[in-house]
């Protein structure tokens, strides 16, 4: 009986461990979509205002969606808090969208009343985001690292 309990342990800890490598590629990419949305977000207004490279905010609501499909796209993957997170960084994007809408536009008070004026809000979700991308590392660590 203690040999039989011995190799049932055995058995579980070879599964997850399998479970874990399985899906360490789906994660890595979870990982990846997650960063380099943080990273547009992040770089989005100097696309608009400065480079010209995108006009208005369409593609960044598109991007948005875009995102939210390919993380539905790799189904559950045990990572409740980095759903959490994901729903979150959609969230403030949205945020970031109207605020964009707003300083184009001829109502120029900030969504936030934290903010004095529309610009600081939009500096403040700019910094929010570059500094959520640097905090992603950390999340992912416990779902990446090798057993």
């Amino acid at each position: 009986v203690f040999y039989a309990r011995k190799s049932r342990d055995i058995a579980k800890q070879a599964n997850q461990i399998a479970l874990h490598n399985d899906l360490k590629p789906s994660r890595l990419a979870i990982y990846n979509t997650l960063r380099d949305f943080a990273d547009y977000c992040c770089g989005y207004y100097t696309l608009q205002w400065c480079v010209k490279a995108v006009k208005g905010t369409h593609d960044l609501s598109n991007r948005i969606v875009a995102v939210k499909w390919e993380l539905d796209s790799y189904g559950p993957l045990g990572m409740a808090d980095v759903e959490e997170k994901a729903a979150h960084l959609q969230k403030k994007a949205w945020q970031l969208q109207r605020v964009l809408d707003r300083l184009g536009g001829n109502d120029l008070r900030p969504l936030d009343k934290q903010y004095e004026n529309i610009e600081d809000n939009l500096h403040g979700i700019i910094d929010w985001f570059a500094k959520e991308k640097a905090d992603l590392r950390k999340l992912f660590e416990k779902y990446l690292k090798i057993t």
